[in-house]
């Protein structure tokens, strides 16, 4: 039986989940940058140079703890997202609880380890006895902040993903507040030196781990629970993780590699301008950051639904906030370049020459790479190992290479994310011969328009009647049984019309395959599962004796329905 769609659904509500997530995330990663810049300038001018050098000393510490963080908090959390767009809360409960108990455990190794190897982890990391005595002090209480700080990264990932980005933005906001407050504090009023700068980063992990305990709090967001033998997917999640811990790893390599090319070539005026466009490029990562960790949550639970649809949407909105953001900060680069260099203290003219030459050079590189590291997190969803592997290794390491090879040439950086392009490109051609039905760059399956109806419904009875129609045809095409089609019709039609006439949404989405029914809309929150007031609507009542199989979720500030039909795998979403 064919049937006609009235009207494919619209990215409304994809992109009002998109801009929620992203203002919340460009804030938080803002609001760090800044913190960092304003940290270092107190203890710069409050102790001394030195003790700037001690605490950039201590850097790869800190690093390898993010490193390892982001193996193993920004896997599970992807996988929580897809377990929760399925419907199963268990899973995702079961990975907000392992994450945590690793953090824990992971973190009394490293400080059991870091302080048995102190002095032989001090003169690995610093070579000055000058500043040893003051390194020391910033890396003992680094150490022991260790479990604090992988606690703070896995309740901020899971509380985004869970649905509540803004709570993450506020504590960050806040944790940093304080640790600016500590700074001053500890160091110019009790006299603590070095180590107060590090016990007030200490203590802004601890505020920003207890600023986001009342989410859970909320009923239906995730709780503990213990997974058993079998439960935890490990080869899933290094298959998600691993790619982003040698990315970051990569980047110290890439630092002290860039820093030796410029200064033997270049000379310390290269070395100055290299040190501008680290820190123009780490602004830029205000914007790449910020638009990942928008698709990381949201795309994690569409990828749950196997809503390709709203993936493709959700990719789109995202390259169309970089191309309108990136080539705003490139065009700065190209156009007042000495002013860049003035503003981060570039230094003489011999310095600001150098430094003219290579911002417009290098904005190619900026551009370039935020918008191929964008591709990463959908090339996870969709499991194109190689692809996010060339991302994450040829990212960090080409331009760097480029950098050598053309002899400390700025252009090297744009021809070595031009090659990790190319590689993108072929792999592209190669997947794409084995499935036409892909999308191209993305690698998003199309879809099959007879295979899914997904429609956005106009707010009015009249379209609701459409669908209405237009949904029965498409269960009955797919040889679902007259009895079970007409219940769910009959449950979703009440469903919606309930959303239209008494939850003031703007927008209505429907989306129905042969085993699972999702309506989203963007009114007032309400759970019709849980409304058992006296005198509740007949189509309530509709709904509740319907005997269906019915999950409700408030998330990306949209009510989220989903009616599995009977006979269907118990996996939502699955297809």
């Amino acid at each position: 039986m064919n049937y006609v769609i009235m009207q494919q659904r619209n990215s409304y509500l994809i992109g009002k989940a998109f801009k929620n997530y992203l203002a919340a995330s460009v804030l938080t990663v803002a609001a760090t940058q800044v913190a960092g810049i304003v940290d270092a300038s107190i203890v710069g001018n409050l102790i001394g140079p030195d003790a700037l050098a001690a605490v950039n000393l201590s850097k790869p510490l800190l690093q390898a703890f993010f490193a390892v963080s982001i193996c193993y908090i920004s896997s599970t959390t992807m996988m929580a997202g897809i377990a929760i767009g399925k419907g199963d809360k268990t899973k995702a409960n079961k990975l907000f609880t392992f994450s945590l108990i690793v953090s824990l455990v992971l973190g009394a190794l490293f400080i059991l380890s870091g302080l048995l190897t102190f002095n032989p982890l001090s003169q690995l990391l610093c070579s000055s006895d000058n500043l040893r005595t003051q390194t020391n002090d910033y890396m003992f209480v680094t150490i022991l902040s260790v479990v604090p700080q992988l606690l703070m990264y896995a309740f901020h990932q899971y509380v985004t993903v869970d649905g509540s980005p803004k709570l993450v933005t506020r504590a960050v906001i806040v944790g940093n507040l304080f640790n600016v407050l500590c700074d001053i504090l500890f160091i110019k009023y009790f006299g603590w030196g070095i180590a107060g700068a590090a016990w007030a980063t200490f203590i802004m992990y601890i505020v920003c781990v207890v600023m986001v305990l009342p989410h859970f709090r909320k009923r239906g967001t995730l709780r503990l629970c213990m997974p058993h033998r079998g439960d935890i997917d490990y080869a899933q999640i290094l298959t998600y993780g691993l790619p982003l811990f040698f990315s970051t790893i990569l980047l110290s390599v890439q630092f002290v590699g860039n820093n030796y090319v410029a200064g033997t070539y270049l000379g310390d005026n290269g070395l100055i301008a290299l040190a501008v466009c680290m820190q123009l490029l780490s602004f830029s990562m205000i914007i790449l950051t910020g638009t990942l960790r928008t698709i990381q949550p949201v795309g994690s639970i569409l990828r749950g639904l196997d809503d390709e649809r709203g993936m493709k949407f959700l990719m789109l909105k995202a390259y169309k906030f970089q191309c309108v953001c990136l080539p705003v900060l490139a065009a700065a680069m190209v156009f007042f370049p000495r002013q860049l260099g003035t503003l981060l203290g570039a230094g003489d003219e011999a310095s600001m020459q150098v430094v003219a030459e290579a911002l417009p050079i290098f904005s190619l590189n900026v551009v370039m790479q935020a918008l191929l590291y964008n591709l990463i997190p959908v090339y996870q969803f969709y499991n194109r190992k190689r692809l996010t592997l060339i991302l994450s290794f040829g990212q960090t390491l080409l331009p760097m290479v480029g950098f050598w090879l053309l002899e400390g040439g700025w252009i090297g950086f744009f021809l070595g994310q031009a090659a990790v392009a190319l590689a993108v490109l072929v792999g592209n051609i190669m997947v794409m011969r084995k499935d036409k039905s892909l999308l191209p760059l993305f690698l998003i399956p199309k879809g099959n328009d007879k295979e899914v109806y997904d429609v956005t419904i106009e707010t009015t009875i009249e379209a609701l009647g459409k669908c209405r129609r237009e949904l029965s045809q498409f269960l009955q095409s797919h040889k679902i049984d007259s009895v079970t089609a007409g219940r769910c019709v009959l449950c979703a039609e009440e469903l919606v019309q309930n959303i239209i006439q008494h939850g003031h949404a703007h927008c209505v989405d429907l989306r129905a395959t042969e085993r699972v029914i999702s309506i989203h809309d963007d009114g007032k929150p309400f759970n019709p599962l849980e409304y058992k007031a006296e005198g509740e609507g007949l189509g309530l009542k509709i709904v509740h004796s319907s005997q269906m199989d019915i999950c409700y979720d408030f998330r990306f500030n949209q009510n989220m329905i989903t009616i599995r039909i009977e006979g269907s795998s118990p996996a939502l979403g699955d297809k």
